[in-house]
């Protein structure tokens, strides 16, 4: 089966170049694009001219890779601060206890605070 590309749904031509005032002039399609970054599936820089309409479903996709990536390192972040947050809370109990000594409670212990 042979497959070819329709025309443009918007009926503008990519790129057309025209003859005025006996100059050459390049009409530009506002919607045509110059998309530049790396490929990731080859680890290659890209430097790619196409429709912004067809580029919209790779923008998407990589856009949700990079949202996946932020909350990756959001839920990281979040767990280093719980877990620093219940070590400062051991210490502050050590040293009130310390501070409060009474006959008959026990201290926790250094080792109980540090792992």
């Amino acid at each position: 089966m042979e497959t070819r590309v329709s025309d443009c749904p918007l009926g503008a031509k990519c790129e057309e170049l025209k003859i005025e005032d006996g100059k050459p002039i390049l009409y530009r399609c506002p919607w045509y694009v110059q998309i530049r970054g790396v490929d990731t599936n080859t680890g290659q820089e890209s430097d790619t001219w196409g429709c912004a309409i067809a580029w919209l479903p790779t923008l998407t996709i990589n856009a949700a890779n990079e949202s996946r990536k932020g909350v990756a390192a959001t839920e990281s972040f979040r767990n280093e601060m719980v877990k620093q947050g219940a070590q400062t809370q051991q210490v502050l109990l050590v040293a009130a206890q310390s501070a409060n000594r009474k006959p008959g409670i026990k201290s926790l212990e250094q080792a109980d605070i540090c792992e």
